[in-house]
């Protein structure tokens, strides 16, 4: 056989000698690869999803008219249509109809101007003069027709905004959610107008316009309409996600990282195991080169099938995260429904490469070692106190870079995430340092108070060190990244709790259900003058341009309810009440503030249906509901502006005497009285609602971490399960001077238990560091989110405990293996 060809029958007959070793390595390899490729898999179709339905809204169009502020006159729509050369344009007008216990979306079109390609064609050629001529006609999609019972020629009653009116489905047409127009009934726009008592008015107007055309018609619009690209509505979806998916990436780059780890265990474990054989190829010929080169490829081939492995594990594993995408998106930011996970190719090559080069970087530093020892050297121990001090030095500079990044980076989220795994892997290049001085120490204490027993499976741990200490810093890393995301965790989870606390100052809140419905004005004097009831508070929630972009408005009249329900974080304590009752100014939320570096006394530009008006921020509030950003309007401010008068949500505080259930009956009863179906929720359940909301939020983040702890148990498994079967024949002599294979099992297990504690302790310092980077560094670059860090004693103990029994566990096949294996064997073992 020739030396080139030596090294790789070398490799194969050692990992068919140790085929469990090898089956670890690769399941390590593949589980890092897993969480990368279903994280990418879960974020994209979400993101697919969200664009799928842009299409099931905008249909063949490519902008929309809307006004500035209320409705579009139709009068517009027919200018367009009588001006040279139109574009492709369809008039829309949506109200929310409510059948039986059914809300459903109630469509007013233009029959005549549907384009190519458009919805019901069939029907709407063929009932098309009853369409436009019969009130109340309608078509239904057989979807609908199906959950609804609604039926041609069946009429069927339904109520808009308390109005009761009689309904005629003409036909049913083949077409569900994610059609364009699938999901609504469709009538002509006259009917939904006279419907919903908003005669002459339109919600918008769809069109189709070439590149050129958008900028021609933009000029020629009045100051009240805007044009809007519906590809924009992507962007801003990317932009308001971006900073989840962030997160979700590091995570799964955590996975790979501690991986990386476990890989370079295996591979450094697998070169010390080896030592003799690559002495022998050496002295027959085989260069440093072509060792070094050979150990590589055999990373290579590793890095390549756990890859591919891992691709397929990452496909299955994808379809259970894009489930808690899909809600954690639609919880948060807007709502989608993912069907199938998406495949691109590019991403799976990507994980691919990211696991190769993990695998590579993580054998370098072995396959030099093993190719630069001279063949003498190799036979002995790879004990190298230069490198172990070089690697401790690399440490310490990665560990002063951290903040150093942070302080030159601004608010720069990737830095963020740069200085985070600076740290970890910094931290990871000390941690055998700090495991041998940590022994150091126990061992100087144990022999006067622990007896002969723990020391000597301390030093059991103490030798083993060479050969553990990457699977014990994986270990450490895996539990440090639960102990910091579990403080993260519980420290966001009391600061929105105490946030809702002070929110939620009513003891009742009323609204309607259904996004976009609102209450009349009236129903505020009603409510008041309900018995039982002490104050109200009305709320309108609209969607304004401020600074030229689209964000959330609360509007709010001076009242103690609204004045007391705000933390300022900038700003006077009194600027929500002083605001309110001044009717003038602004409030903005923190997250709003920090992304567009708002504070007190800067002036903003709002957009109002004459002309935009120029505000000063009076302070900047805690808001936890969105993290791309709200503001809060004075009533007053808001009605000498604008014409609307219609409210989103009623605030009702009770009387020492009231009985909460007992109104929220007749508030139900009163709402039922007039066609509608109020909601009444007290605080507490708006509170546990909402927190119910945010658990689930983070079960994904529960989840990645739970992987990220499998991988690294993998890696201790595969660690301790080499040593132990490597030190049979030191465990055989043991037993031969009169250890009982039960006194055996109980060493064994101790070192385990010893090496997971040791590992637990490290994890501390460093979860604790996390945790400050999760929560001041990247949560506010993030989200711009200021969070009360909680430290919670139990999550200290279940990460010592997680440790133990995770090393513990690891290391229960092994002892048991050796302790019942035959002595004989054992001692003449070669």
């Amino acid at each position: 056989m020739s030396g080139s060809r030596l090294p790789v029958a070398a490799s194969t007959r050692f990992y068919r000698q140790h085929p469990l070793q090898l089956l670890l390595a690769l399941l390590g390899i593949s589980l890092g690869a897993a969480v990368i490729v279903a994280v990418a898999l879960a974020t994209r179709t979400a993101a697919l999803s969200f664009d799928r339905s842009l299409e099931a809204l905008a249909g063949p169009m490519t902008h929309e008219l809307r006004a500035r502020d209320g409705a579009l006159q139709e009068d517009l729509y027919r200018r367009l249509r009588l001006s040279g050369n139109p574009p492709p344009a369809l008039p829309m007008l949506e109200a929310q109809l409510r059948i039986g216990d059914r809300q459903l979306t109630l469509v007013g079109i233009d029959p005549l101007a549907l384009p190519p390609g458009g919805p019901a064609p069939g029907a709407v050629s063929s009932e098309l003069p009853r369409l436009l001529t019969e009130p109340g006609a309608v078509l239904v999609p057989e979807t609908i027709a199906a959950e609804t019972g609604l039926r041609p020629g069946r009429p069927a009653r339904g109520t808009i905004r308390e109005r009761g009116m009689a309904l005629l489905p003409l036909a049913l047409f083949p077409a569900g959610p994610g059609d364009w127009l699938g999901d609504a009934l469709l009538a002509d726009i006259a009917t939904v107008q006279e419907l919903a008592g908003r005669e002459g008015e339109l919600d918008r107007i769809q069109l189709r316009l070439a590149p050129g055309e958008a900028e021609v018609l933009r000029r020629a619009l009045s100051p009240t309409v805007e044009l809007r690209r519906h590809a924009d509505r992507r962007d801003t979806f990317d932009a308001m996600t971006g900073a989840f998916r962030t997160n979700l990436t590091a995570m799964s780059l955590l996975a790979m990282l501690v991986g990386a780890f476990l890989v370079y265990n295996t591979m450094a474990f697998a070169v010390v195991q080896r030592r003799a054989t690559f002495a022998v190829l050496r002295m027959v010929g085989t260069t440093p080169r072509q060792l070094f080169h050979r150990l590589l490829l055999e990373a290579a081939a590793l890095g390549l099938v756990g890859g591919l492995l891992g691709i397929a594990l990452g496909l299955v594993l994808g379809q259970g995260l894009l489930t808690l995408v899909a809600r954690t998106v639609s919880d948060l930011y807007v709502a989608i429904e993912p069907t199938r996970p998406a495949i691109a190719p590019s991403q799976l090559l990507t994980a691919l490469a990211v696991t190769l080069g993990a695998v590579l970087a993580a054998t370098l530093m072995p396959a030099r070692e093993a190719a630069r020892t001279a063949p003498v050297a190799l036979e002995k121990s790879s004990a190298a106190p230069g490198r172990r001090r070089l690697q401790a030095a690399a440490g310490l500079v990665l560990l002063a870079a951290c903040p150093l990044l942070l302080a030159v980076s601004g608010s720069s989220l990737l830095a963020g995430f740069t200085a985070l795994f600076l740290l970890i892997t910094g931290y990871a290049l000390l941690c055998p340092a700090l495991l041998r001085g940590l022994l150091a120490g126990l061992l100087r204490v144990l022999p006067r108070r622990g007896g002969v027993g723990p020391a000597l499976a301390l030093r059991g741990v103490e030798s083993a060190l060479p050969r553990t200490a990457p699977a014990l810093t994986a270990l450490a890393v895996a539990v440090a990244a639960t102990v910091g995301v579990a403080i993260m965790i519980d420290s966001f989870r009391g600061s929105v709790a105490s946030w809702l606390e002070r929110t939620l100052q009513g003891d009742l809140y009323v609204y309607l259900e259904g996004e976009g419905e609102r209450l009349a004005p009236d129903w505020e004097a009603r409510l008041a003058a309900l018995p039982g009831v002490e104050t109200v508070a009305a709320a309108r929630q609209r969607t304004l341009r401020i600074d030229g972009e689209p964000l959330r408005v609360l509007v709010l009249g001076a009242n103690a309810v609204a004045s007391r329900s705000f933390a300022i974080v900038t700003g006077p304590a009194t600027a929500a009440g002083d605001m309110l009752a001044a009717g003038d100014g602004i409030l903005v939320s923190e997250p709003l503030a920090r992304r567009r570096g708002l504070t007190v006394g800067s002036t903003i530009e709002l957009a109002t249906p004459a002309a935009p008006l120029t505000l000063s921020v009076r302070g900047v509030y805690r808001d936890y509901a969105s993290s791309y950003g709200a503001a809060v309007l004075p009533r007053a401010l808001y009605e000498r502006h604008w014409p609307d008068r219609e409210l989103s949500s009623i605030a009702l505080t009770l009387a020492a005497d009231a009985d909460p259930q007992a109104l929220r009956r007749q508030l139900l009863a009163l709402g039922a009285a007039r066609g509608l179906e109020l909601n009444v929720n007290s605080n507490r359940a708006i509170r546990d609602h909402s927190l119910a909301i945010f658990d689930r939020t983070f079960v994904i983040t529960e989840v990645l971490r739970a992987l990220v702890i499998v991988v690294a148990f993998v890696g201790i498994l595969s660690a301790l399960m080499a040593l132990f079967l490597e030190r049979s024949r030191e465990f055989a002599v043991l037993r031969a001077t009169g250890m009982t294979p039960r006194q055996l099992l109980g060493l064994v297990l101790t070192q385990a238990g010893a090496s997971g504690l040791l590992a637990g302790l490290l994890a501390l310092p460093l979860g604790g560091l996390l945790s400050i980077l999760l929560i001041d560094v990247i949560n506010r670059r993030s989200f711009g989110w200021s969070l009360a860090t909680r430290v919670d004693p139990a999550i200290v103990l279940h990460s010592l405990l997680l440790a133990v029994a995770a090393a513990a566990l690891a290391a229960l096949w092994p002892a048991r293996r050796l302790a019942g294996s035959d002595l004989r064997d054992a001692l003449y073992a070669p």
